[in-house]
């Protein structure tokens, strides 16, 4: 039997008719994964009323908390940095589950010890089964326990947070926005400290964190972004045979961004391709329903590991830059209505005319009528921003 009063939450967040209105108004394709999410943030907010300072959100889930509903995708898992040793885990675990009833299947947490660990991360592994009112069968949800002695990440209790509108009913601890887009650039440094290739479905999410969050940071706190890449790097790092420097880390991160750019290519990368598909299939947020987005997104973050690779001051700029270039290019005052097409067309002229004289005649002919923002993303790099800048200015002030 399950004691109800016990959560959180409201429990009629978690009735079928409040679940099927979020799936619905948001257009998720799946309601069970809107139902996951509510229930990741319902066992952390368990954690966190036992363990206090003691834990942060960090991950997919902390991330969306940080952006407006419309913005969300759904997660399935919860990562949590934990201050404190693993002996101390069951204990808290085994009160959640006392204080929900004792049921003999949900709220009763199982550790999970992987037969082959391919690392030996001090990471502490639970699965959980909760109950479902959109699916036959329960769910269950992962949780992991990052444990650490001390954390040297900023950490901010997040005031009227919610997910898909639902206000949570206490203030979630989640490491910043910054020090959580620090930590998922180091995902996509694929052949070291990211996401290895028999785990590609998940590269799709952390584009899609890293987007959005790219677009909230303060331009002003990319030391934290820095700091936050330097500490967890270092610390995957120590547990790993093979060596590499973060220089070397921020060149597989190009690497891998560059095959995800391609995927609107009749010769795009076949695995990044079924992994967006999958990432459509089970989260499907809103805005990242064509491969050009997708384009846009990877080179846009691509931009981003370049300035950090070559040591550039104000990376974030660099991107809030090209931002205001992009907005600048849709013409959307209404003066240029009814030239709107021939400037647009006039721009991604010369963007690819920058792409040419950059030796990259195959992309220039790929793309040559692919939209102008498309091509503006391919074409900019950390050197070439101003002089972009001015053709973008030279074509708007010749009105």
């Amino acid at each position: 039997m399950i004691n109800y009063d016990a959560l959180i939450h409201n429990r009629n967040y978690f009735e079928r008719d409040h679940i099927a209105a979020r799936h619905t108004q948001y257009h998720f394709t799946q309601a069970i994964k809107v139902e996951t999410f509510l229930w990741d943030l319902e066992l952390f907010g368990q954690l966190q009323r036992r363990l206090g300072e003691r834990v942060a959100l960090k991950g997919g889930a902390a991330a969306q908390l940080y952006l407006a509903p419309e913005r969300q995708r759904t997660s399935v898992d919860i990562d949590v940095i934990y201050l404190g040793s693993a002996s101390g885990i069951p204990d808290v675990l085994a009160s959640i589950h006392r204080d929900l009833g004792e049921d003999d299947l949900y709220f009763k947490f199982n550790k999970h010890t992987p037969l082959n660990p391919k690392t030996v991360l001090p990471l502490e592994t639970y699965y959980v089964t909760v109950p479902a009112v959109t699916a036959k069968a329960p769910i269950n949800i992962k949780l992991d326990f990052h444990l650490m002695d001390t954390l040297e990440l900023p950490v901010v209790e997040l005031e009227g947070a919610a997910a898909f509108v639902v206000p949570l009913a206490f203030k979630p601890r989640c490491i910043s926005a910054s020090a959580l887009l620090g930590d998922k650039l180091l995902t996509l440094a694929q052949g070291s400290v990211g996401i290895p290739p028999e785990r590609e479905d998940d590269i799709p999410k952390q584009l899609y964190d890293l987007h959005e969050l790219s677009r909230i940071v303060d331009t002003r706190d990319v030391s934290t972004v820095i700091r936050a890449m330097g500490t967890l790097f270092a610390r995957e790092l120590a547990v790993r045979t093979e060596k590499v420097t973060l220089l070397e880390a921020l060149g597989q991160m190009i690497v891998l961004l560059e095959r995800y750019s391609g995927l609107d290519s009749a010769k795009s990368d076949k695995a990044a391709r079924d992994a967006i598909q999958n990432f459509r299939s089970n989260y499907e947020p809103r805005p990242f329903r064509n491969p050009i987005a997708w384009g846009i997104v990877s080179k846009r973050l691509q931009l981003l590991a370049r300035c950090f690779l070559d040591g550039a001051q104000h990376p974030l700029t660099y991107l809030q830059d090209v931002d205001r270039m992009v907005a600048l290019i849709a013409f959307e005052d209404e003066r240029f209505e009814k030239m709107r097409p021939a400037l647009r067309e006039s721009l991604r002229v010369d963007f690819i005319g920058i792409l040419k004289t950059q030796g990259h005649d195959d992309v220039a002919k790929r793309l040559k009528n692919s939209l102008p923002e498309r091509v503006l993303w391919e074409a900019v790099t950390p050197t070439n921003l101003e002089v972009i800048g001015e053709k973008i200015e030279a074509r708007t002030k010749s009105i």
